[in-house]
């Protein structure tokens, strides 16, 4: 007894899924009469599960042509309502994959500016490099001068510790941007959270060396295949 609560629960979820998933499906096709249309896929829903229990019912009772037009109109049917659960799973795929290609090209961005800065400082790090390999030369000269020869070597000398400085605060103001854009990364990363089913999806993308709408269509199709016909 048990288990045929069981049975008839699941049957039950099984079925209300199925058509609640589909009407919602077919409505968002046809979103310009939307209403309308729900009444409409509501009661071919309704009607296959009907069918499919009057078939079930009395298959021998029923004659031939007409056991035949309803197996016709149940599979006919079971496409429609599957079109309508693919309708609605796609466009729930499509709203998550265009927020999630939103961050992910914000990432990209933020990460080249990142590399941007990095470039720069490097080039600072180089510089300064130079200059003060250039000024301690340059110092070390100075005893073996005179004070005339001395003058532009002393100026040159403080032109170095001019730029220098200057690229210090470059420098120091390149290090507070990245730290700003590593912020902006966490952020980011934070909210592919919401959209963490394209995440999986794009994973076992990368793994099967597949394109991602592709891996998404053939998981809804796989449960297209698996929902419909359990429901009926």
């Amino acid at each position: 007894m048990f288990f045929r609560l069981l049975l008839g629960l699941s049957a039950f979820l099984v079925a209300g899924s199925a058509a609640y998933f589909s009407v919602l499906g077919i409505a968002t096709l046809f979103s310009g009469s939307y209403y309308q249309v729900t009444i409409m896929a509501g009661s071919l829903e309704f009607g296959k599960l009907i069918a499919t229990s009057f078939l079930y019912r009395y298959w021998r009772e029923t004659a031939l042509w007409l056991r035949g037009y309803l197996v016709i109109a149940v599979l006919i049917l079971m496409c429609i309502t599957s079109l309508g659960i693919f309708g609605y799973l796609s466009a729930a795929y499509q709203e998550n994959s265009l927020k999630f290609g939103q961050i992910d090209g914000q990432v990209t961005i933020v990460e080249q500016q990142k590399q941007t800065i990095d470039a720069e400082l490097q080039q600072i790090a180089q510089r300064v490099n130079t200059l003060n390999t250039s000024r301690l030369a340059q110092e070390k000269r100075l005893p073996e001068m005179s004070s005339r020869a001395a003058k532009p070597v002393y100026e040159d000398i403080a032109r170095a510790g001019e730029e220098i400085k200057g690229l210090n605060l470059r420098s120091q103001e390149l290090q507070t941007s990245k730290f700003e854009k590593d912020n902006q990364l966490i952020e980011l990363k934070a909210k592919t959270g919401e959209a963490k089913d394209i995440g999986t999806f794009k994973f076992v993308a990368q793994a099967v060396a597949k394109p991602l709408d592709t891996v998404v269509t053939a998981f809804i199709c796989v449960l297209i295949a698996v929902f419909d016909p359990l429901a009926v």
